[in-house]
């Protein structure tokens, strides 16, 4: 079956490729004009360059395609990349969308985030059921953006768009290229990272979110969503999570964590040396606040009607640690 995936290049879109190619699929595989293919370029696969903001491009991609896997969004942190997540996140989502439905697209599998259910102020775990979007004013752009997009086609649903939605959570594993869980792993060997943040996550292995995706193609239904995240075993404060990766790669802890305030103005000061700098932030005020709170989600769903799978910390770890050392890394 002939499918697109769309964000290839990137961490989760990589992973999906590897598990269409291992699944028998015909994949056309797309990232942004001069992305790196280094992780998919040897795959019996078709690379095509576009951007998924120009709807001719996209047109383009879709045409001849069965199946789409829409899984490239832009979450650069700072206050200047808002307007580009909307045009990525939002049009490029509805580009993708529109053209689906044109050309005959038996089904779109938008990957989303949990971020877009909201979180529980109690500490509980967020379903699809109990959502509660919940980060709209706090300067979070990428979760306002990624919410926008799933109401944006969940109207188009209305209108004959066969699309199923999925909600990954922290994603942990290999082809993680832009080091999203490595950059804090290195911190960590060389004993540079002080305090981990006060909120929590709902963590998850991004290979097995991977396959959900592509389950959710052969048997989700049609105008669902799936949380592709943790269960109660996987949900964990990032002073958790922290202590747990030290203990694979054999370094101490952090001692402290950073309150929400103190968080919140690291993330001010970051913003304001991006300022000054013209560099992307290492933290903003939005993702501040949103590390200050517990992200946990219940995969329940996703398990009985996907057959999603959730392995500990540990193991997700495990297994990026072994793909940052096969790349060269030292931990």
């Amino acid at each position: 079956m002939k499918c697109l995936v769309t964000g290839a290049t990137g961490f989760l879109g990589g992973n999906l490729v590897h598990e269409l190619v291992l699944d028998g699929w015909d994949v056309r595989a797309t990232g942004m004009h001069g992305s790196d293919t280094k992780d998919i370029q040897d795959l019996p696969i078709e690379i095509v360059f576009a951007d998924i903001t120009n709807a001719d491009e996209v047109d383009q991609l879709v045409k001849g395609c069965e199946v789409v896997f829409h899984a490239a969004a832009d979450n650069t942190l700072g206050h200047r990349a808002k307007q580009g997540q909307r045009e990525v996140n939002v049009d490029g989502s509805l580009n993708v969308a529109r053209a689906c439905m044109k050309h005959g697209v038996s089904r779109m599998v938008h990957t989303s985030t949990t971020d877009v259910l909201g979180y529980d102020p109690e500490g509980g775990s967020v379903d699809e059921e109990n959502a509660n979007f919940n980060h709209q004013n706090t300067g979070f752009n990428y979760a306002q953006s990624k919410y926008l997009a799933q109401k944006a086609l969940e109207r188009l649903s209305q209108l004959g768009l066969d699309v199923v939605f999925i909600y990954p959570g922290f994603l942990i594993g290999p082809f993680d290229h832009t080091l999203q869980l490595g950059r804090t792993l290195f911190a960590l060997k060389a004993g540079k990272m002080r305090f981990s943040p006060s909120g929590g996550s709902s963590f998850c292995h991004v290979t097995e979110v991977a396959k959900a995706h592509i389950q959710a193609a052969k048997r989700g239904f049609a105008g669902e969503g799936y949380v592709c995240a943790g269960m109660p075993a996987t949900n964990m404060t990032y002073h958790d999570f922290v202590t747990k990766a030290a203990f694979v790669i054999g370094v101490k802890p952090p001692k402290f964590q950073l309150g929400a305030k103190a968080l919140l103005l690291y993330g001010y000061l970051c913003e304001f040396i991006s300022m000054v700098t013209g560099q992307a932030p290492r933290l903003d005020p939005g993702r501040a606040r949103y590390m200050s709170v517990k992200q946990y989600s219940d995969s329940s769903k996703a398990v009985r009607e996907l057959g999603y799978v959730v392995p500990i910390a540990e193991e997700c770890i495990r297994d990026a640690v072994d793909w940052y050392q096969e790349q060269g890394y030292e931990l």
